[in-house]
């Protein structure tokens, strides 16, 4: 399966495009450009995270991308918490957002917990995806 296959991912872009569409309407003051980079900041590196992760295709290595991405969810819940303490932006519409991400640390919670258990008991298929022999036509005048 491709990272952008994962429910994790696809519901971690889905408030990507959810926050984008809360910036793009915020005034132009200097807290909200503040509020607006960091949170911008935050909300992509949760699928950034859960890609680069993906693609190690090792438990650990997958598990310890997906803490980042855990990590960059609750920044983003700072900063949507931050917007309702301070009135910034439509205030249905940052809730909606902060129940959204909410939905995306549980996914990740539940996907951390699973891959977790997997790796305890050993099972090295959900570790590592299987072994694919790939064939290459050779590259005539390469210089190696």
């Amino acid at each position: 399966m491709f990272y952008w296959e994962l429910p994790v991912y696809q519901k971690a872009q889905e408030l990507v495009i959810g926050v984008d569409q809360l910036i793009k309407q915020l005034p132009n003051k200097p807290q909200t450009w503040v509020i607006s980079r960091q949170l911008f900041d935050a909300v992509t590196s949760i699928g950034a995270n859960i890609a680069e992760g993906r693609g190690r295709h090792i438990g650990k290595e997958y598990e310890r991308f997906l803490y980042y991405a855990q990590g960059s969810a609750n920044e983003v819940d700072h900063w949507l918490r931050t917007m309702k303490d301070c009135s910034v932006g439509p205030l249905s519409e940052v809730e909606r957002l902060q129940a959204l991400n909410v939905e995306v640390l549980k996914l990740l919670s539940a996907t951390m917990s699973s891959l977790r258990r997997k790796r305890l008991q050993g099972d090295a298929k959900a570790l590592r995806e299987e072994n694919v022999e790939y064939e290459m036509e050779p590259i005539e005048d390469a210089p190696f």
